[in-house]
Parts: C-alpha cells; structure tokens; sequence
C-alpha cells in the first residue's frame, strides 16, 4: 500500500510540482484545488497516483466533503501538505481591511481548517506527517510585503506550538520555507504591487522601485523542485527538520536577520532593492 498525502493548493506552481514529485516517489497523492478544472495538467502523470480533489480551504464544508471522498476511496492520510496560500502586496497603511481578512483566510485560517480536520484520524492511528508551507517572509519582511509576511510569522509560530503538541501522538509537524522561486506566484505579487503604483499614493515611487526589484526574484530564481524535495524529506525522514529553507542560499538572509542588528539589516535592504536610491532622491 502506498502512503497517502494530501497537497493543497495543487493547481500549480509549487503545489502542482510537489504533487508529481511525490508521487513519483511512490506516494498516493490526493491533489486538491478550489477547482477541479485547474488539476487537468495532473492528469495521468505521477505512475497514475495522483487523484484530483476539489476543496477551497477556507471553506469547512468543501473540507469535510473532500476528506469523504479521500476515505471513500480508501485511503487513510498520512500526510499532509498545507500549501494552499496568496499573496497581499503593498504598503501597510494602504492595503484594505478586507484583503488583510483575505490574507489570513487562506494562509492562517484555511492552513488550520485542514489541519485540524485531518488531525484526529492521525491521533487515532498515532503517525502522521504535517508540512506547512511557509516562507523565508516568515522570518525577514521586506517593505512592501508585511501583510504576506506577517501570515507567513503566524504559520511559524502555529507550527512550532502544533508541534510540540503533536510529538507525543506520533505526529510530526515541519515548515519548508521558499525563498523566489519560479512559477506564477510572481505574476501575481507584481500584479498586487502595481495596484499602489498610481501617482496620488503616498507611497507610489517607493513601490515603484521595489516592484521592479521584485520583477527579477522569480524568473531568475530555480524551480519549485527544490521545495518539492524538502517536502519529501520532510514527510520520509525518521528525524524530519522543524524547518527547512528552499534554495538553500536563502539562509545567509535568514543568518542576517538572526545575527546582524536590524540597523544593518535595514541597510542591507535597501541597497539589494533600489529603495536606497529613494531616500537620495528626495534628500537631493
């Protein structure tokens, strides 16, 4: 018998990969989206053990409906891939209320909705996996990207408690975190910076700057493959990480922020994006 997983948020990018990456590495895999129309491109690929599933994680009742057919079909999870998440760009003091509620609807409120739907049958049968997919925001938070970040921290902190919860039931409980990588995730971030790009906002020339810094991070950045295998790691190792950085060279970010002062810290960023250029330019 093969391990069952589910992978949320399945339709494409990092999700869509880690899908056919599992499964070719002989899980089942239960690939879930909002629609199942998005899942055509899985179709027949994995040695045919990827089944669609539809599901909208901030929707309990889409849940529990998806997590019938799983058990129809016969299959107990044993792990699961919160992966499912958007992206809110802009500035602080712009972005409404109601795309900060959107924000943590899906990747603080829809990540916890499934988890706690799938976790009593893990208890029950005392093993399971749990991989959250977080981010390098998580824990460094450019300008521009608080609202993204700050669900992203939140994911670290609910992870970290969950696992200490969990470690005596059988459960582990791991955090893949990506730096830019290659897939339309980016089309969307530049989407949502564009919107605060306008000549009557307060912070227009600065999004400006940092939007076309941010061009250049995913399309030059490698594929969805290298989180794809932390995943695995993180669902087949006896010892699996709390957490795990994709590409590995984000952790001289992450080593910056741990270690240096935030002074140099802030320094740091705004001469990687340009926006030291800014403060010049008004200061001239």
């Amino acid at each position: 018998m093969y391990r069952s997983v589910l992978v949320t948020g399945a339709s494409s990018g990092i999700g869509e990969t880690t899908a056919i990456h599992l499964a070719h590495k002989g899980f089942r895999v239960f690939a879930a989206a909002r629609s199942s129309g998005k899942l055509k491109n899985l179709s027949g690929l994995g040695g045919g053990r990827i089944s669609p599933v539809t599901m909208d994680v901030t929707d309990e009742a889409s849940i529990k409906n998806a997590l019938t057919e799983i058990s129809a079909d016969g299959s107990a999870l044993y792990g699961l891939v919160n992966n499912a998440g958007v992206s809110v760009m802009g500035p602080i003091e712009e972005v409404s209320a109601s795309d900060w509620k959107r924000q943590y609807e899906t990747n603080v409120f829809g990540l916890m909705n499934v988890t706690r739907a799938v976790l009593p049958q893990m208890r029950r049968e005392g093993r399971g996996r749990i991989v959250n997919i977080g981010s390098v925001a998580g824990r460094i938070a450019a300008p521009f990207q608080g609202v993204y970040a700050s669900s992203k921290h939140a994911v670290e902190g609910l992870s970290d408690a969950l696992r200490r919860e969990l470690e005596p039931h059988g459960v582990k409980v791991s955090v893949v975190r990506p730096g830019f990588i290659n897939t339309p995730f980016g089309h969307q971030e530049q989407e949502e910076l564009a919107r605060y790009t306008g000549e009557s906002g307060a912070y227009a020339e600065q999004v400006k700057i940092y939007k076309e810094w941010h061009a250049k991070g995913h399309p030059n950045a490698p594929g969805p493959l290298v989180v794809a295998e932390a995943v695995h790691h993180a669902l087949t190792a006896d010892h699996p990480n709390s957490r795990y950085t994709a590409p590995k060279k984000m952790l001289a970010y992450l080593a910056l922020r741990n270690l240096a002062p935030s002074a140099i810290t802030d320094r740091v960023f705004k001469k990687v994006t340009g926006l030291d250029a800014y403060k010049k330019e008004k200061s001239a």
